[in-house]
């Protein structure tokens, strides 16, 4: 349950900066796409955070749900890798540049959802 409370806690700390600071979080993002490592970096956070979702669903109060989550985010990270990093990366710069107004809005719907993760780990 640990790997599912840094989970949360990183979500609510990434949405404090979209909420505050949506234009500064979006430059941020756009440097990090052009990194080298971003694609291997985002199929590892994928995969090694929805597994614990998986292995750990059965010791949280909502199951089904963690379950269900753990393989949309290992499903994602298995896209990821049959995904080539240029395309990857191209989608990553072109999503953010097209959502950037809408980056505090989403942060305020994801600060919800690392507090529900964050209380779901603990309880």
């Amino acid at each position: 349950m640990y790997a599912i409370l840094v989970y949360g806690l990183l979500i609510i700390a990434v949405s404090l900066f979209m909420i505050v600071k949506p234009d500064r979080w979006v430059e941020l993002a756009t440097r990090y796409c052009e990194f080298r490592y971003m694609h291997p970096i985002e199929i590892a956070i994928a995969v090694g955070f929805g597994l614990p979702f998986i292995v750990f669903a059965g010791e949280s109060a909502f199951p089904t749900f963690f379950k269900v989550f753990g393989y949309v985010l290992v499903a994602v990270g298995i896209g990821l890798m049959l995904t080539p990093p240029s395309i990857h990366r191209r989608f990553g710069i072109w999503s953010l540049k097209k959502m950037e107004r809408l980056f505090r809005p989403a942060g305020v719907v994801s600060l919800a959802f690392g507090a529900f993760l964050v209380y779901a780990a603990v309880i």
